[in-house]
C-alpha cells in the first residue's frame, strides 16, 4: 500500500518498506558482536530496577511517564529513512535529500538531549533514568544506522 506523502524525496511512503526498514534496524540489536552491548545495557537496567523499584509510593512522579515519549523517536527515524530511500543499484543514484539527512541526524541530538534532561529531572532514579534512556539511544543508533544506508543508497 503506497500513500502520496512526499518531503522532498524521490520514494514514496510504503509500510511494507517502514517494516522492513524497522525490522532490519532492530537485527543490528542481536548480531555478534553488538549482541554483547544489548545484553549490557538490559543487565544494566535490570539491576536499576532491583536496586529501587521505580513504582514505589513517592519515587514516580506523574511526568515521569513523558520519558517513554523518547521511543517515539525512533519510528519517526525509520519513517524518514523510508521517505528518502534511494534505489541502490551499481549505476549512479540520486544524491540524498539533505533536509531528510539533517532531520535524521537531528533526530538523534533530540533524543540525546531529552535523555540528559530526564537524567537531569528523575531525582532518586537516575540510575533507572540512565539505564532506561542508554537502551532507547542503542535501539534508535541501530535504526538510525540503517535509516541512514537508505537515504544514502550505500548498503553494507
Amino acid at each position: 500500500m503506497t500513500h502520496a506523502l512526499f518531503f522532498g524525496s524521490s520514494a514514496p511512503f510504503t509500510w511494507n518498506g517502514f517494516w522492513w526498514l524497522f525490522s532490519a534496524g532492530l537485527g543490528f540489536l542481536y548480531v555478534w558482536p553488538l549482541l554483547l552491548v544489548t545484553l549490557a545495557l538490559v543487565a544494566n537496567l535490570v539491576a536499576a530496577l532491583i536496586f529501587r523499584w521505580p513504582f514505589q509510593n513517592g519515587l514516580w512522579k506523574k511526568d515521569y511517564w513523558l520519558a517513554f515519549l523518547n521511543f517515539l523517536l525512533i519510528p519517526a527515524t525509520t519513517a524518514i529513512g523510508v521517505l528518502g530511500s534511494i534505489d541502490p543499484s551499481p549505476v549512479a543514484h540520486a544524491k540524498p535529500s539533505e533536509s531528510l539527512v539533517w532531520t535524521n541526524n537531528g533526530l538523534f541530538i533530540v533524543s540525546v538531549a531529552l535523555g540528559i534532561l530526564w537524567v537531569y529531572r528523575m531525582k532518586r532514579l537516575r540510575w533507572f533514568a540512565f539505564g532506561f534512556m542508554l537502551i532507547q539511544l542503542w535501539i534508535l543508533a541501530a535504526v538510525g544506522f540503517v535509516a541512514g544506508m537508505a537515504l544514502s543508497g550505500d548498503w553494507l
